[in-house]
């Protein structure tokens, strides 16, 4: 095989790789444009019209999702259930993960492995004595109840995740910091967490996305309508105002916009720590 021959051939493999890619993304896309069109219209476009780009754009939609979802308490309910679970999930793995990765010793290999049991453990598997101790503690119908549930079943991964980073960093800083009078606390605080910015920010961000995101525990832990997590109240919207197409997409598009702009800021920071993580793996 020539030299144009070998170029052509490169020239086609690009093009067909360039091809799947856009056909995957079409994929991806399309159901996300379909949602963002039908919810600017009125009923009587959507009905002639479903897929067409709006003629005008009928912004009351939004309006009528927003009142009737009462997203603004949704949205409060959700970010403090996301935030304060996965804020804590990581302060505790990331100290539990330092005493892991540099006190090595018979207790804390089987700790160590004890926790990473964890993520071979279906949530289904528990679920029905998980709810038993919810409500046997009085938990349910709590956002306390569902901040604990997730912080543990959360540890496992990050755990593994921080410990891995934590190995990586070199004894040497430890004991510079012993000579200087350091105690364990204040050499966590001052030299490893810092060290730990990029591991913790990929961490906090697909927690959030999946504490988030996440439909089951909310559904069968919280029955008080001023509780309902973003999932639930979309669940419960549909199930009320399914017929009305247009609006219930306007509420998906709501639902939505907080972890796009999550992602949308921060995704830099997911891949450089995956990257960075699979570097110290």
């Amino acid at each position: 095989m020539n030299r144009k021959e070998k170029k052509a051939k490169r020239r086609w493999n690009i093009w067909a790789l360039a091809l799947i890619i856009i056909a995957v993304g079409a994929l991806f896309f399309v159901p996300i444009y379909a949602m963002i069109i039908i919810s600017l219209k009125t009923t009587r476009e959507l009905i002639y019209s479903p897929l067409g780009f709006p003629r005008t754009l009928y912004l009351e939609n939004f309006k009528d999702a927003w009142k009737m979802l009462n997203l603004g308490t949704v949205y409060k309910n959700s970010l403090m259930v996301a935030c304060v679970s996965v804020i804590a999930r990581i302060l505790m793995a990331s100290m539990a993960s330092f005493t892991l990765a540099k006190r090595v010793n018979r207790v804390n290999r089987f700790l160590y492995v004890l926790f990473l049991s964890g993520l071979m453990i279906p949530i289904y598997t528990v679920l029905v004595p998980l709810l038993r101790l919810i409500k046997n503690l009085g938990l349910i119908n709590s956002h306390l109840g569902l901040i604990v549930v997730y912080i543990a079943m959360g540890m496992p991964f990050a755990i593994f995740m921080l410990t891995g980073f934590i190995k990586a960093i070199p004894n040497e800083l430890l004991e510079a910091a012993v000579l200087d009078g350091c105690s364990v606390y204040r050499t966590f605080w001052t030299i490893i967490f810092p060290l730990l910015k990029s591991a913790v920010t990929t961490l906090f961000i697909l927690d959030f996305l999946s504490v988030w995101n996440d439909f089951l525990l909310p559904m069968l832990t919280l029955t008080d309508n001023s509780l309902k997590t973003v999932t639930v109240a979309m669940y419960n919207f549909y199930g009320e105002f399914g017929s009305r197409w247009e609006m219930t997409f306007a509420g998906y598009t709501l639902a939505i916009i907080p972890i796009v702009i999550v992602y949308l800021l921060l995704q830099k920071n997911i891949v450089e720590g995956i990257m960075i993580g699979a570097v110290k793996g």
